[in-house]
C-alpha cells in the first residue's frame, strides 16, 4: 500500500486532526510522521488516530516530535556521527524516543539520518556547474574529485561513531520492535556515504537495523556521478525497510512520481511485501499532479 508522509501539508496545517484529514480524503490509509511536526500537532494526530481505526502510522522520521529542547527541529539538529559525546547522547536520546512513539502508534519503521562530515558544501558547486552544461567537462569531474578527496580527509571518526551509536539504536529498535531504516542522504559530505552504508551493514545487517532508500536521493547522486541507482541497491537492497518515493530532474527533488528520471521498474526489484512505500513530496506539488503520481506507481503495480 503507498503510504504519504504528512510533510506535504505540515506546513500547512498545524491542527494535527486537520493535517491527517487532509491526506486521508485522498484516500491515503498509511501515513508517515515527520520530524517538523510539534508536540501540540502530534496531540491532535493522537486524536485523531483514536477516532480512526482504518488509517495506519507506517513509519516516523526521527527527531520526531520536535524536541523539547529544540524550538525548530529537524532530522539533522543532532549527529549520530558526531565526535562531540554530549551532542551523540542526545541524538540517542531523542531518537529512542522517536522509536518508543513509533512502537506505541504501532509503526513498522523509523527513518534515520546519521550525519554529516564537517567540510564546505561543494556539492553546491558541483550543481552550479551542472547548470551550465558543464556536467561533462574536465572542470566538472575535477571539481568532484576534490570534493571525494576532502571529505575523506575531513571524515574523522564519524564512521566510527556511527557504528558506536547504531549499537545504541539496534538495541533500543529491538526491545521496542521497532525497524530502523538508515536513510541515503543527498548531499555527498552528509553521512552515510556508499562504503560507509556497506560497513554499517556488514554488522548490522540481518538485525533491526537496515536500509531506507530515499528514490530522489539516490537518482541525484547518480546524476552528479557518484554512485549509480544500482550498485546503491546492490549493496544496501537486501536489508531494505523503505522507500521515499519522489521523483527527480537534475538535482532538484521530491517531485511526483513519473515526471522525471527515477526509475521505479528498478526500485520494484528490491520492494518486497512488507516494505513500507511512502511518497515524500514537496508542498509546492499541487493536490491533482500528486494524484497524478499515484495514478503512475498503481499502473507499473508499484503499490
Amino acid at each position: 500500500m503507498l503510504g504519504i508522509s504528512t510533510v506535504w501539508k505540515s506546513g500547512e496545517f498545524k491542527d494535527g486532526q486537520v493535517l491527517m484529514e487532509s491526506l486521508v480524503r485522498l484516500g491515503f490509509r498509511e501515513i508517515e510522521l515527520e520530524y517538523r511536526i510539534s508536540q501540540d500537532t502530534f496531540n491532535g494526530i493522537k486524536q485523531f488516530l483514536k477516532k480512526t481505526k482504518d488509517v495506519k502510522i507506517a513509519s516516523i522520521h526521527n527527531f520526531f516530535p520536535i524536541p523539547d529542547v529544540h524550538e525548530a527541529g529537524g532530522a539533522d539538529i543532532y549527529h549520530f556521527s558526531a565526535e562531540d559525546a554530549d551532542e551523540r547522547s542526545l541524538a540517542i536520546k531523542y531518537a529512542i524516543k522517536t522509536i518508543q512513539i513509533a512502537s506505541e502508534l504501532g509503526a513498522r519503521a523509523v527513518v534515520l539520518h546519521l550525519g554529516r562530515v564537517h567540510m564546505d558544501t561543494l556539492s553546491l558547486e558541483l550543481f552550479s556547474l551542472l547548470d551550465n552544461g558543464l556536467s561533462g567537462s574536465t572542470e566538472y569531474t575535477s571539481k568532484r574529485d576534490e570534493l571525494r578527496i576532502l571529505r575523506d580527509r575531513k571524515k574523522g571518526k564519524t564512521l566510527d561513531m556511527m557504528l558506536l551509536s547504531m549499537d545504541e539504536i539496534q538495541k533500543a529498535a529491538e526491545k521496542y520492535n521497532v525497524n530502523i531504516g538508515i536513510e541515503n542522504r543527498y548531499f555527498f559530505e552528509e553521512c552515510p556515504n556508499f562504503e560507509e552504508m556497506g560497513v554499517i551493514f556488514e554488522k548490522f545487517g540481518g538485525g533491526r537495523i537496515g536500509y531506507w532508500h530515499d528514490a530522489g536521493h539516490a537518482q541525484v547522486q547518480e546524476n552528479l556521478g557518484f554512485v549509480t541507482v544500482k550498485d546503491l541497491l546492490n549493496i544496501c537492497g537486501n536489508f531494505l525497510v523503505g522507500f521515499h518515493l519522489h521523483d527527480v530532474r537534475g538535482y532538484s527533488d521530491h517531485h511526483v512520481p513519473g515526471i522525471g528520471e527515477v526509475d521505479f521498474e528498478l526500485l520494484k526489484k528490491y520492494m518486497k511485501k512488507d516494505t513500507v512505500k511512502i511518497l515524500e513530496i514537496h508542498p509546492r506539488e499541487t493536490e491533482k499532479d500528486l494524484m497524478d503520481g499515484v495514478d503512475f506507481l498503481k499502473n507499473i503495480d508499484f503499490e
